[in-house]
């Protein structure tokens, strides 16, 4: 089996997965506990959701493309990202943190993140699991993964400046040979902001 690790603990360890061959990419199941899981939720849902969005947000740390400044990083969010940090290795730490929520139905169409964010952005999944899309433009190669819940996802390099990654707005997912229903899910992205717009 391949490893796409970069000082990071392998990925899909029972090896009844294999995760796409592109650089940069890196994933770790279970990166937190169920009980951890079960505490950040009740943290996030006492923070304070912007609706301005077609789906719940919450956004700290260094701001970007804001008039306003975002809200400093809580502990709870500090202790996430210096765990990152920690164990893959990132070129630094993180200074931004967004919170997306996502009901069964949303999604988020194909995209970079913007050239302003550092090289390595990563993202904790909570509560469901889902498939995110990969697609390669210069190529058309494309690629799914699947993110479960309590996971971590890294996309660094190649992947993150040469691919696109999206979630289909969709209620189930098929992975494998297994549908998944989706429930409500939370992401937590770690990013490190090194210019402003």
């Amino acid at each position: 089996m391949r490893s796409r690790e970069i000082d990071t603990p392998m990925l899909f360890p029972d090896g009844s997965d294999e995760l796409p061959p592109i650089a940069g990419l890196m994933y770790s199941r279970e990166f937190v506990t169920t009980a951890e899981e079960a505490e950040l939720v009740t943290a996030i849902d006492a923070g304070h959701w912007d609706t301005t969005w077609d789906r719940r947000r919450q956004s700290y740390g260094k701001a970007y493309g804001r008039k306003s400044p975002a809200d400093p990083m809580p502990s709870w969010g500090r202790m996430l990202a210096d765990r990152i940090y920690a164990r893959v290795k990132t070129p630094h730490a993180f200074d931004q943190m967004l919170v997306n929520e996502y009901l069964p139905g949303q999604g988020i169409a194909m995209h970079s993140d913007y050239a302003p964010f550092d090289r390595a952005v990563a993202s904790l999944s909570l509560l469901s699991a889902c498939v995110m899309d990969l697609d390669h433009p210069a190529s058309a190669s494309r690629h799914v993964v699947l993110l479960e819940p309590r996971s971590l996802r890294v996309m660094a390099d190649e992947v993150r400046y040469e691919w696109r990654h999206g979630i289909a707005r969709r209620k189930k997912d098929r992975w494998q040979v297994s549908l998944l229903l989706r429930r409500r899910r939370v992401s937590v992205t770690f990013r490190r902001l090194i210019s402003e717009p």
